[in-house]
């Protein structure tokens, strides 16, 4: 980024889908060095939805709609950028109303953000041995995968709905462009508006598959951007987020929450995601045995059927050892 363009400017080349790389690097950054930036955004992005939803977007003509300084201040050290401070200039109209509401409404935010939530006011969901749907309170689908668990509140109230999620889910969001959706998950934090995808989190190594909208997908300084066919994935002990592509995503994005396709996957991840979704540790006697890649789909299948259709496959021993599953045989190069 040169020191003539602004936040601003990324800002609006990023919600028109016209940002590259480098510089939704840059948003991703900008929006996480502090909650300040995060709520810009936000609000950045209803106002914008709102414009495009009236017209074709145009970047220069949009932002105006906006009405947001073209002068906002920013220092630039080293190349990064040393905590901005913003203030987005609203229509007049909007600050209008913005103030009528905030005289109505503001005493009560004061009070209800000051004091959390009894945990009585909380619900939970455990899936068990077994997937289960459940239609959250504001309209949002979920269907929890075996083996996992959501917590959320009996009602969502204040500027954002979140919930936490143990295990894997598939996500089908009510759109409020008001009240950003957000997942916590292992150290790991989903945004959404109104899209539909699906969080893996089992253990500490996260996975995010994007079936329709727009995903921020952040841990710690970390941050992505994912939209539909794309997929966000932090391993265990990293903090790095990794984004991917095609036809591994596009198997992912056809899997069901009761099924499984695999598409030359080796039996190392294999045994691996068989383990998060059963709840059953899958080891090989053999090492090169990982090496085996597998191609199949099924359907509805326990796992006891899944395991003898690979050891069918690649001509593999099957022992029940202490709760475990061991398979050994030659195994592939």
């Amino acid at each position: 980024m040169n020191q003539d363009q602004t936040i601003d400017d990324l800002l609006a080349k990023f919600l028109a889908d016209e940002a590259d790389t480098h510089e939704s690097n840059t948003i991703g950054a900008w929006i996480t060095a502090s909650r300040d930036n995060q709520k810009i955004f936000d609000h950045s992005k209803i106002i914008w939805d709102g414009v495009k939803n009236q017209q074709k977007v145009d970047v220069d003509a949009g932002w105006t709609k906006l009405n947001i300084s073209k002068k906002t201040a920013i220092e630039l050290v080293d190349n990064q950028i040393i905590s901005p401070i913003y203030k987005l200039p609203w229509l007049n109209n909007f600050l209008k109303i913005a103030a009528v509401l905030v005289v109505l409404c503001g005493l009560w935010f004061t009070a209800t953000k000051q004091f959390s939530k009894p945990q009585s006011d909380f619900l939970t969901f455990n899936s068990g041995h077994q997937s289960i749907g459940k239609i959250l309170p504001d309209g949002t689908k979920i269907l929890l995968s075996k083996n996992s668990k959501i917590t959320l509140p009996n009602s969502f109230e204040g500027d954002t709905r979140e919930i936490n999620l143990t295990g894997e889910a598939f996500f089908d969001v009510h759109h409020d462009a008001a009240h950003p959706f957000i997942i916590h998950t292992q150290g790991t934090d989903v945004r959404v508006l109104g899209t539909s995808f699906k969080v893996s989190a089992y253990s500490a190594q996260v996975q995010v598959v994007v079936k329709t909208g727009k995903v921020q997908f952040s841990k710690n300084k970390s941050i992505v951007f994912l939209t539909k066919g794309q997929k966000g994935e932090v391993l265990a002990k990293g903090n790095t987020i990794m984004k991917s592509e095609g036809e591994e995503v596009q198997a992912l994005l056809k899997e069901k929450l009761n099924s499984f396709v695999f598409n030359k996957i080796p039996l190392s991840e294999v045994a691996q995601t068989l383990s998060q979704r059963f709840g059953k540790p899958i080891k090989f006697r053999q090492a090169n045995i990982e090496n085996c890649k597998l191609t199949a789909t099924f359907e509805n299948e326990n796992l006891k059927n899944i395991i003898e259709v690979i050891a069918e496959t690649f001509n593999l021993k099957v022992e029940n050892q202490e709760g475990k599953i061991i398979l050994s045989g030659q195994g592939c190069d």
